[in-house]
C-alpha cells in the first residue's frame, strides 16, 4: 500500500502493536511518536494519509494533539483514529464535541483495527 500513516502512542508495547498490524495490512510507511508534541513536529516534515492516536499520553495528549492538528490546513481532511481506553459515555461524547469521530477501545482486535483503517484509508 501506498500510504503514510502516523502513530502516536506513549507506550511501547501498544506502539509496536500498532505498526506491526499496520505492517501485516501492507502498511510500511510509518511516523512514530511518543506524544502529540513530537508527532505536530514531524508531521510538519512528512505528510501523512492517516493518524492513529493514544489520548492519554505526556507533553501533549490525543484530544490536545487532535485539536492543533486540526488547525493546520494541510490536515483538516486528514482521518484521525483515536484508540484508547476511555469507554464511558461522558469521555466518548468529549472526543465527539471536538470532533473526533472514529474511535477504538483497548485492548484493540486485529479484525476491527483493520476494518477500521481500511475504511478510513478507502481501500
Amino acid at each position: 500500500m501506498d500510504y503514510t500513516v502516523c502513530v502516536v502512542e506513549d507506550e511501547r508495547v501498544s506502539r509496536t502493536m500498532i505498526v506491526e498490524l499496520l505492517k501485516k495490512m501492507g502498511i510500511d510507511r510509518i511516523v512514530a511518536s511518543t506524544n502529540g508534541q513530537n508527532a505536530l513536529e514531524k508531521l510538519k516534515v512528512q505528510k501523512v494519509d492517516l493518524i492513529i492516536s493514544d489520548w492519554h499520553m505526556p507533553v501533549m495528549d490525543g484530544l490536545e494533539f487532535y485539536k492543533a492538528v486540526k488547525k493546520d490546513e494541510a490536515y483538516v481532511d486528514t482521518p484521525f483514529l483515536m484508540v484508547t481506553v476511555e469507554d464511558s459515555k461522558e469521555k466518548v461524547v468529549e472526543a465527539l464535541k471536538i470532533g473526533i469521530r472514529d474511535y477504538i477501545v483497548k485492548p484493540v482486535s486485529k479484525n476491527s483495527f483493520e476494518s477500521k483503517v481500511k475504511t478510513l484509508l478507502k481501500f
